[in-house]
């Protein structure tokens, strides 16, 4: 989805939504889902189902996920000023949508996520972008590393990183 310049001189608005192509060949991808996300996914195709039957005659059908109430593509400017809205009421300030995909990618990579994998989950074209934007979160990485090599050349015992095991998972070693 998004905005292009309304060539149509006789058109009321200067610009108009249109569904097109993907950005790149990397933005079309397989995106893994937990069984939460999928039963929430599930849930709202319920709704959405329910929208289209109220809609009746008037639907009409994009194949789209999040339509408007009669099928139609969301405007992109109105879901970032609801989303924005919503944000400052969770006390969150102001913040826009896309600062949801900074923030999974700082989680991932605080998680202990490989920078390859991120960089394959954001859909970037090399993880070279991946690295340039999101290095910065890695000097963790960098110091066990450098004492990693330091134990090995020198000796000396090598401090480890706390393991982050759910409380359900088994030890391993």
């Amino acid at each position: 989805m998004k905005r292009i310049k309304n060539r149509d001189s006789n058109a009321a608005r200067k610009t108009k939504l249109v569904i097109n192509e993907l950005k790149t060949k990397k933005s079309r991808r397989t995106l893994s889902l937990t069984p939460e996300l999928a039963d929430a996914i599930k849930r709202h195709r319920s709704a959405h189902n329910a929208e289209r039957l109220q809609a009746g005659a008037e639907w009409t059908e994009h194949g789209l996920i999040f339509p408007t109430a009669f099928g139609n593509p969301s405007d992109p400017d109105t879901f970032s000023h609801l989303f924005s809205k919503l944000a400052q009421k969770a006390g969150l300030g102001h913040w826009h949508s896309h600062e949801f995909r900074h923030s999974g990618a700082s989680l991932m990579l605080a998680q202990g996520t490989p920078l390859h994998v991120v960089s394959d989950v954001l859909g970037h074209a090399s993880i070279a972008i991946t690295k340039d934007v999101y290095g910065h979160l890695m000097e963790g990485d960098k110091r066990a590393a450098t004492e990693a090599i330091s134990s090995a050349l020198l000796g000396r015992p090598k401090r480890v990183a706390p393991k982050v095991t759910p409380t359900d998972a088994e030890e391993t070693g």
